[in-house]
C-alpha cells in the first residue's frame, strides 16, 4: 500500500516526467563539456606528433574548477529556462523545485567522475607513447620517484583520496549556485546588486574608517603610530585569513544546507508562466 501511494505521487507529482527531461538536456550538456576536455586532450597528445612541442604527463586529476563553472551555468540555466518549461504545464511547484536540485546534483557529480575517468585514459594513453617515444612525451616525477608508470599509480591514489572531498564541494556549490539561479530569474537587478555590490558596501564600511584614520596618523608623521598601525592592519589580516582557513568549510557546508530551503521559497513565490 505504501509502495502503491508513493508511486501514486511521483506519477501526479509528474516527478518521472521532469526528471526525463532533465536527463535528457543535462546529460547533453554534461556530454559536450566532457567532449571539449576530451577535444583538448587529444590536441595535447597529438601536438608531439607534428610540432617540436613536447607533452608533459603530470599525473592524474579531478578537474574541479569546470565542474563547479558548470554547475553555475547549469544552476542558472535550470532555475530559468528549464523550470518555465516545466511549470508551463501546470505541474506543482515542489516537485519541480526536486527535480531540478536532484538532476543538478546528479549531473554535476558525473561530470566530475567524467574528467577523473578521462584524465585516467589521459594518462594510460600517455604511458604508452612515452614507452614509444620518451624523449617528446616526459611522465613527470612525483616526489622524486621514478618516471612512468609510478606517476600515474602515485596521482591516482591521491586523486581518489581527495574524492571525496570534492564530490562534496561540487554538491554543495551546486546547491548554491542553484539558489543563485532561483534570485537570478526571480529579480536579475536585485542579485546583482547582493552579489557584487553587497561585498563592495561591506568591504567600504568596513575600511573606509581605517583608511581614514591611517590616513591621519601618516598625515601626523609620527613614526611610533604608523608602526603600530601597521602592526594592526597585519593582525587584522591574519585573523580574517585564519578565521577562513579554519571556518570555511564548515560556512560553506552551512552555506549549502540553507541554500536548499532558500532556493524553494525563491522558486516558490515565482509566477506561473
Amino acid at each position: 500500500m505504501q509502495q502503491t501511494l508513493n508511486w501514486n505521487w511521483r506519477q501526479n507529482a509528474r516527478l518521472n516526467g521532469i526528471l526525463r527531461y532533465h536527463w535528457k538536456t543535462l546529460t547533453r550538456v554534461v556530454l559536450w563539456v566532457l567532449l571539449m576536455i576530451l577535444a583538448g586532450q587529444v590536441i595535447s597528445l597529438l601536438l608531439p606528433l607534428f610540432t617540436s612541442a613536447d607533452y608533459t604527463f603530470s599525473g592524474v586529476y579531478t578537474n574541479l574548477s569546470v565542474t563547479l563553472v558548470t554547475a553555475l551555468i547549469s544552476g542558472i540555466l535550470v532555475a530559468g529556462r528549464s523550470t518555465r518549461f516545466l511549470m508551463r504545464f501546470g505541474t506543482a511547484r515542489f516537485p519541480v523545485w526536486l527535480g531540478n536540485v536532484l538532476a543538478l546534483l546528479a549531473g554535476m557529480v558525473a561530470l566530475l567522475l567524467g574528467t577523473l575517468l578521462l584524465s585516467m585514459l589521459e594518462g594510460g594513453i600517455a604511458i604508452f607513447l612515452s614507452n614509444i617515444m620518451p624523449e617528446r612525451y616526459i611522465m613527470q616525477a612525483q616526489l622524486g620517484e621514478a618516471q612512468g608508470i609510478s606517476t600515474f599509480q602515485q596521482t591516482l591514489q591521491e586523486t581518489l583520496q581527495d574524492l571525496p572531498s570534492y564530490l562534496l564541494y561540487t554538491l554543495e556549490w551546486t546547491a548554491i549556485f542553484y539558489l543563485l539561479g532561483c534570485c537570478f530569474r526571480r529579480n536579475r537587478g536585485l542579485t546583482i546588486f547582493i552579489v557584487v555590490g553587497g561585498p563592495l558596501l561591506l568591504m567600504s564600511l568596513t575600511f573606509i574608517p581605517a583608511v581614514r584614520e591611517a590616513a591621519r596618523v601618516v598625515e601626523g608623521g609620527n613614526e611610533t603610530q604608523i608602526m603600530v598601525l601597521g602592526a594592526q592592519w597585519m593582525r587584522y589580516v591574519m585573523d580574517i585569513l585564519t578565521f577562513i582557513q579554519n571556518q570555511w568549510l564548515t560556512i560553506q557546508l552551512v552555506g549549502a544546507l540553507v541554500s536548499l530551503p532558500l532556493s524553494y521559497l525563491c522558486m516558490r513565490e515565482t509566477p506561473q508562466p
